[in-house]
């Protein structure tokens, strides 16, 4: 259960103090961490693009994440790296009947005649004897779900999280939608829009008039600020923290003459808004991901609206009436 009471209302900052912190929340990680980050990222991709399978096999090397996105923050010097496989996982949306799904496979794609399963394991292993020849097994963590970890080294490299996939098609009676389709070791499957992220959120950025991801630091610094203090216990995952922040509309962030705690505060309060209130209750799934193709509480999700209130309510708490 997460740690904190609204009975709290904290008073050890003074709105000074708090947009001076700010200030220094929203900025991203320094050029030296920047310098480690692009650092470890070209060395997995060198150790990998010497891998004659993995060339083969036509992958393509696709940065993700909070680094690619800019919402990183200081202190993330990490960066996750997508290896994607060209054959394609193919999911129909829903309200497709079966006769037209089956037309659809006939006519648009080709069985590779290899499962996606077996390919993953021929990824895993390629990828993991290179990376270990490269950094050493002590330095590379296969152990994940998903991802296989390249470990950095204190002033000298970023972490790097390697992740296989495959291209993804979600199609629909009359359009396809393509993203990135992940396969655990436990077999369950991860569908992401990483391109319609990024695109969303730089439009974002601009149509706030560059608030939107300064927003998103200050947001994940002050989840780091209250996990220092004891306030709130639970792991928000940086992802939630940046979906939640961009489905405020932009006059939150824009209004005339408002500082930053203003600003966060207002933004966190109309997150909290959509999200508890009538649209959240009766329709969460019509809360989208910055892709605006998946629910951000739908099926599968690491979160779950309860989750999200929760946190959101602890942090305009911790905020207070400065």
């Amino acid at each position: 259960m997460p740690v904190f009471s609204d009975r709290i209302r904290e008073q050890y900052r003074r709105r000074r103090e708090w947009n001076d912190r700010f200030g220094h929340w929203e900025t991203a990680e320094s050029n030296s961490e920047t310098v480690r980050i692009e650092r470890a990222r070209d060395m997995v991709k060198s150790a990998l693009a010497g891998n004659a399978w993995l060339m083969s096999e036509g992958v393509q090397f696709i940065e993700q994440g909070s680094f690619t996105n800019r919402t990183n923050v200081r202190g993330e010097a990490d960066i996750d790296l997508r290896i994607q496989h060209p054959l394609i996982k193919v999911v129909y949306e829903t309200s497709m009947p079966p006769l037209q799904q089956a037309f659809v496979d006939a006519n648009l794609y080709v069985d590779a005649g290899r499962s996606l399963a077996d390919v993953l394991v021929q990824m895993r292993r390629e990828i993991g004897n290179e990376l270990n020849r490269k950094f050493g097994q002590r330095f590379v963590d296969m152990s994940g779900n998903k991802a296989i970890r390249v470990k950095g080294l204190t002033d000298s490299r970023g972490e790097v999280d390697v992740v296989p996939a495959f291209e993804l098609h979600l199609v629909g009676h009359s359009w396809t939608m393509k993203g990135a389709a992940i396969l655990g070791q436990d077999g369950s499957w991860t569908f992401n829009y990483p391109d319609q992220h990024v695109a969303n959120g730089r439009a974002k950025r601009e149509t706030t008039g560059r608030q939107f991801k300064k927003v998103v630091r200050t947001v994940k610094r002050l989840r780091a600020d209250m996990a220092d203090r004891g306030i709130y216990g639970t792991k928000v995952p940086s992802f939630l923290i940046e979906c939640l922040v961009y489905r405020v509309e932009d006059v939150y962030f824009t209004w005339i003459g408002d500082d930053r705690y203003d600003r966060v505060r207002r933004v966190l309060a109309r997150a909290l808004d959509i999200v508890e209130g009538s649209q959240g209750a009766l329709y969460p799934l019509s809360i989208n991901e910055i892709n605006d193709v998946k629910p951000l509480f739908g099926d599968g999700q690491a979160w779950t609206r309860q989750d999200a209130i929760a946190f959101l309510r602890a942090a305009l708490t911790h905020l207070g009436d400065a």
